[in-house]
This record gives structure tokens, sequence and C-alpha cells, in this order.
């Protein structure tokens, strides 16, 4: 979180600088105020909204890694662009976080506490109302200044006098162009962008403009040296009240500079008009990507290689689900891009499905041992956790250890798979086991590899995986791995290491495998049934506490499942006795309220899911 919003504000200074530096060069001290003013608000407003636009219109090479990483992080789009630690002694990310979230209090606080203190004086004074404002005659040396609808105007000031005209028509130009809501607006902005130099400078001139303006009005047809006298005349005091209006607080220099300055200044259109490119120049700042050529060179396999790849879930089965997005169709959209680049690698893909269909975790082994390939991969999306979404993301691999026949040859593809991934993904450090197993690599008949392509409950996973070029990078790195692996150019002498992950930890539409103590059993929880292998014992189906039979499972909606959670041998005895010898499968609902509006969706689920697949997702 901390890492997202620092990448933010770093793109929201890069953005106000470039607009702040054409307003100096070109508009600053020309008598164009009101389009002075709104090109400044505007550069407010697009300076905070530019850097939340995901634009990739322009996609560049490079060779250079350190430029194109520093280029890709004023590009950024998330975390996921920039690789980060994990191991923190302090997290000063979220110290530095916090100490930003306090100062921006206290600006909140000081400001509202300067609008109450505006508002306290008028309590004090007797108002005269009019239609335009309340006029209130004090004895303050502030005096005199306006703020929204209101004149405060000091009584030694007489309204008789051609200065005192002067001085009330400048705060009626203030209340009329409204410019105590610009000061409202910038200064609130500022409670939350104070670290941005570019936006104090852009209040300065504001204010000044906001001056210039009244100037103007006040002055009217007469002679200016009257209103120049009694600026040149007049006193600096210690002005309290910043979203007010006063007469006496802005440089008196470039006021009298502005009041003599001539009407018509030199190529005014065509300053004007230069906004139109530079408005071009910062949307593309922020519309474009650059990719390291050096890491993404075409290696083509020195034979024919035939590689069988797998898109997790389909049809029924629906995988994890997080962000609006489905894993069964993620999956299929990263399998089918690698099927479109495939030849560019001189590597033979053949899916074991092109389509929303499914098919079970039995009929996808025996499809890829009949297809005589080199090697398969299994494509899907990991899932974590409510409150652990933000911490878990990355991309992982796991292989088969039960497999001993193909271990090692399983052991070098998957870590020349991941890393080519840890090139342009957040890393891993090992390659993963499943203590439960994972049917399609336990009996496969080729070195295999599963590859779990982010977290989809984690935001900036889910963003790559919507976003078509990352989808690109993580095919092309795969198919890099691919044929490094049948090239035998991985460095066998550095493999990752194997790292047994436990699996039961709750989950939530996701397959796995219950090894009973002589017979194997298998199941896929899927968006209508569960399905069980036949001639086998089954598992002890739970439901909120209550036992019910398998047919009573097929009536479940998936969208109405909170958690579910997988129990195997000693942990289901312990819990459900004997009845729990053959596994435990046990689930529970959100509430009534929640299924209700769940049965009516037809669009992807809500984004906050709350699965786990880390632990049992993937025996297909």
């Amino acid at each position: 979180m901390a890492q997202i919003l620092f990448i933010y504000l770093l793109k929201v200074i890069v953005c106000s600088s470039v607009l702040v530096t054409y307003y100096w060069l070109a508009l600053r001290n020309k008598r164009f105020h009101y389009y002075n003013r709104f090109y400044l608000l505007s550069a407010l407003f697009l300076s905070v909204l530019l850097p939340l636009l995901h634009l990739q219109l322009f996609n560049f090479s490079g060779h250079s890694s350190q430029t194109i990483h520093l280029l890709n992080i004023i590009n950024a789009h998330g975390e996921e662009d920039i690789i980060i630690g994990a191991n923190k002694a302090v997290d000063y990310e979220q110290l530095l976080l916090f100490a930003v979230a306090v100062i921006s209090a206290v600006m909140i606080i000081l400001l509202c506490f300067s609008i109450i203190k505006i508002y306290s004086i008028k309590k004090k004074y007797a108002v005269n109302k009019t239609t335009e404002f309340d006029f209130i005659n004090t004895d303050i040396q502030q005096a005199p200044f306006s703020f929204l609808k209101n004149i405060f105007w000091r009584n030694d000031i007489s309204l008789q006098h051609e200065t005192g005209k002067q001085i009330l028509q400048h705060e009626i130009t203030h209340i009329k162009q409204k410019h105590s809501w610009d000061k409202i607006f910038i200064q609130t902005l500022l409670c939350f962008y104070w670290i941005n130099p570019f936006f104090w400078l852009i209040k300065k001139e504001l204010f000044l403009i906001h001056e210039f303006i009244a100037d103007e009005k006040a002055i009217g047809e007469n002679d200016a040296s009257a209103f120049a006298k009694m600026l040149l005349a007049s006193q600096y005091g210690k002005f309290q009240f910043l979203p007010a209006q006063s007469i006496f607080y802005s440089p008196i220099k470039r006021r009298l500079t502005m009041l003599t300055t001539s009407q018509k200044p030199q190529f005014s259109y065509a300053r004007r008009l230069m906004v139109l490119p530079l408005l071009a120049i910062v949307i593309t700042l922020f519309s474009f990507t650059v990719n390291n050529e050096i890491n993404h060179t075409v290696i083509k396999t020195s034979a024919s290689f035939k590689l069988v790849v797998d898109a997790g879930h389909g049809g029924k089965d629906y995988g994890a689900l997080g962000n609006g997005l489905y894993e069964k169709d993620a999956t299929l959209k990263i399998a089918e891009k690698i099927k479109a680049l495939s030849s560019q690698y001189g590597i033979d893909v053949i899916l074991t499905r092109d389509n929303d269909v499914f098919m079970s975790p039995p009929e996808k082994s025996e499809f890829a041992n009949a297809q005589n390939a080199n090697a398969f991969i299994s494509i899907h999306i990991s899932s974590a956790l409510k409150d652990e979404q933000a911490e878990k993301s990355g991309v992982e691999v796991y292989v088969s250890e039960r497999n001993k026949n193909l271990l090692q040859q399983s052991q070098v593809l998957g870590s020349s798979i991941l890393e080519n991934m840890n090139a342009d993904f957040k890393p891993a450090s090992a390659l993963n086991t499943r203590n439960a197993g994972i049917w399609v690599m336990d009996n496969s008949k080729i070195p295999s590899a599963l590859i779990e392509c982010g977290y989809i409950t984690n935001a900036s996973d889910a963003a790559i995986l919507k976003d078509d070029a990352k989808i690109e990078l993580m095919a092309k790195n795969i198919l890099q791995g691919i044929a490094m692996y049948a090239n035998n150019k991985v460095d066998t002498t550095n493999l990752y290491q194997l790292k047994t992950v436990d699996d039961t930890t709750p989950v939530q539409h996701k397959e796995n495998a219950i090894k009973s103590p002589s017979t194997p059993v298998s199941f896929a929880v899927d968006s209508t049934a569960i399905k069980s292998n036949k001639n086998v014992p089954r598992p002890l189906y739970v439901l909120n506490g209550k036992i019910i039979k398998e047919e009573e499972m097929k009536n479940i909606e998936p969208k109405t499942i909170e958690s579910l959670y997988v129990l195997k041998d000693k942990d289901a005895t312990d819990k459900y006795g004997d009845k729990g010898k053959y596994g435990v499968i046990e689930m529970y609902l959100k509430n009534d309220t929640e299924k209700k509006e769940l049965q009516q969706l037809s669009a992807p689920p809500p984004q906050a899911a709350e699965i786990n697949s880390d632990t049992t997702s993937h025996i297909n």
C-alpha cells in the first residue's frame, strides 16, 4: 500500500512539474488572468487524475536495464512493476505512511481552525446584509478581507473616499469570481499533497492571479496611480486566515507591475494554444512501457519440441475468484497467448482446452500423456485469505515430488520457467511442492510443472492479469524458459530448491486431492457439483457444521460459499472419528442476504473474494 502511494505521488510531482514549467515560461506575468486561473486549476486536476489512468498507448524496447526500470517506475500502475525485498526488520514504509497521514491530519485541522476563526469574528460584530454579500464592520487589523460571501471591513477606512470605494470593489470582485472556493480547494488539496513543491507554487500564483483580477475591477476606467499609491502606503500584516482574501496580503511589486503591463502581450494566442501539445506530452508520459530487448530475445529450440499446456479449471469449475476475475478465464487467456507465440520459439503447443469446458484432473492427465509430448505445464492463478491478500502476490511454480522418476527433469523445467518469470515479475525464491500432491503432475509421464501466475486476490496481481501487454510478457517468459530447457541451457548446478507447502488452509471453488491410507480419492469443487472417481471411498461432506450427503452438494451455488476446508488423515479422524477416515470437506456458506444477492448476479463476483488456492487448488 505504501509503495503504491509513493509511486503515485512521484507521478503527480512529475506531471505538475511539466505543467508548472510551461506556465512559468509562457504564461506567468502575462495579462490574461482568467485563462491563467483556469490553467492553474486545470493543472491541479490533471496532476491528480492523470497518474490514475491506466494508459498503454506506446510500447518501446531498449537495452539499458537501469533506464528501463526508471521509466517504468514513472509509468507504473501498481506495485507489480517494482520488486521490493520481502524481509524487513522494521517496516519503514508503513512508518513513513503514518508520518504522512499525521502531517495531513494536522494540516486539515489547521485549515478547519482558520475557517472557524473567520466565522467567530463574524459573530462578534454587527452584520449588514446585502443581496450579494454580508458586510461586517470590524476593528481588527487584518481587515479588509473577504471570504465566500462575507466582506470584513476595517472601520477606519472610509467608504466615501475613492480609495475605500476601490478596496470595496476589489473585495466584491473576489466574491463574484468565487475566489474563496479556489483557495479552499487548493488548500484542501495541499493537506493531502503537501509533499509536492509544485502545488505550493501553483497556490502562490493562483492567489496572485486573484489579486490581479480584483485589482483590474477595482480600478475600472480610473487612473491606476491612486490605487498604486494605496498599495505602496499599505503595511503588510500578519494575516492568519488562510482561506480568506486580503487586500494587503499579496506581493505588491508584481501587482503594481501588472497594473502597468500592456494589455496585449506578444504572441498571446500562441502562448495559450501551446497548452495543447503540452497536454499531449503529459499524457504520453503515462502511456508508454519500455521492455528490455536483451531479456526478451527469442530463443528457438534446436530440435522439434512438443509442449502440452493446460489452462486450469474451466466450464462449471470456476477456480479462484477475486477482483472481478475468474481463474478459469485468466488461465485460458494465458494459455492461448502461449500458443499464439509458440511458433516464434520453435515449440509446438497443444492445449488441453481452447474454450470454456470442464475436464476432470484424470481426463487432463490422460490427454497430456497421450500426446507423446516433451513436457507438460498447467497454468493456474493462486489466491489468499482476506487478511493476507495485500501481502501474498507474485509468481510461483510447483513440481511433483511424488513423481520420483521425473522429479529431476521437472525440477530443471520448473527452474528454467521460474528464472525467466523472475526477470519481469515478482520473484519466488524456490520451487514449491504440495504435500497432498497434484494429480496431473503426480500421474504425468513427462516432465511437468504447474505455474501460479500471481494471486487473483491481490489487486496488483489482478491488474497484471487484466493487462494484455503483461499477459503477453508472461507468455514470452514461459516460452523462453521452455526453450532454454529444450536446448539444455539450464544451469543444473544451481537449480531452485524445493519447498513443501502445507495444504490444510481454507479454500473456495478449488481442486484438490485427498489421500486415504490405502485408496486415492480425487474430487473437484466446481460451479455445480463435486466430481468423485467411481468405485473408491467418498470423503465426508459437512455443510455449516452438519454432515450431508454428496448429492446435496450438487445443489449448492458456489457464489454463496464463504470458505471451504479440506481435512485428511489424522486431522480428519481427530475431528470426526472413523467417519473422516477417507477425508473431510467442510463448507461454510455466506449469510442468507449475501446468498440472495449473489444468486442474482450474472456478472463476475465482487472484487474482494476470500479464497486461498495456495494449498489445494491444483490437481488438474
